[in-house]
C-alpha cells in the first residue's frame, strides 16, 4: 500500500469514528434533556400495589410496569403511561406492561440515564409477599 492510499484509509477511519461520537453525543443530549426539572411531571401518589392490581393497567393509555431494583432488590411499580410515546424504542415498552418488566429495563440497550428518568415514573412498590407470588407467575 503506497502512502497515498494510507492516508485516504486513515482519514476514512477518522471521519468514521468522528461521525460516530457525533451520534453518541446527540443521543446523549438528547436523554439529558429529557431529564430537564422543567419538563418534570406532577409528583404522584406513592403506594403499595398487588400484582393483580398492576396487571389490570396493561395497555398504552394505562401502562404500569413492576421491575426489580438492582441494588435493593425491592419491586417496585412505575406508571410509565406519560412516557409510552416517548421512548425511543417505540412500542417494545408494551411488551410488559401490566407486568415484571425488569429484564426489559436493564437490558442492554438502555443508558445509564434511563434509570435516573425511571425515577419519575415511580408510584410505588409490591405489597409484603407479592413478590413470592409473581415470581410464580414467570
Amino acid at each position: 500500500m503506497d502512502p497515498t492510499q494510507l492516508l485516504i484509509v486513515v482519514a476514512a477511519a477518522v471521519v468514521l469514528v468522528a461521525v460516530l461520537i457525533a451520534r453518541q453525543f446527540a443521543d446523549y443530549k438528547q436523554q439529558v434533556a429529557q431529564l430537564d426539572p422543567k419538563k418534570t411531571k406532577k409528583p404522584r401518589e406513592f403506594g403499595v400495589y398487588t400484582v393483580e392490581e398492576v396487571a389490570k393497567h396493561n395497555n398504552r393509555d394505562d401502562a404500569w410496569i413492576i421491575v426489580q431494583h438492582k441494588e435493593t432488590k425491592e419491586w417496585r411499580v412505575y406508571d410509565v403511561t406519560d412516557y409510552v410515546d416517548e421512548h425511543p424504542g417505540g412500542e417494545s415498552i408494551l411488551a410488559h406492561v401490566g407486568s415484571d418488566a425488569t429484564e426489559g429495563v436493564y437490558g442492554p440497550q438502555h443508558p445509564i440515564t434511563t434509570f435516573l428518568l425511571m425515577d419519575e415514573y415511580c408510584i410505588g412498590k409490591l405489597a409484603a409477599g407479592e413478590e413470592g407470588a409473581f415470581q410464580k407467575s414467570k
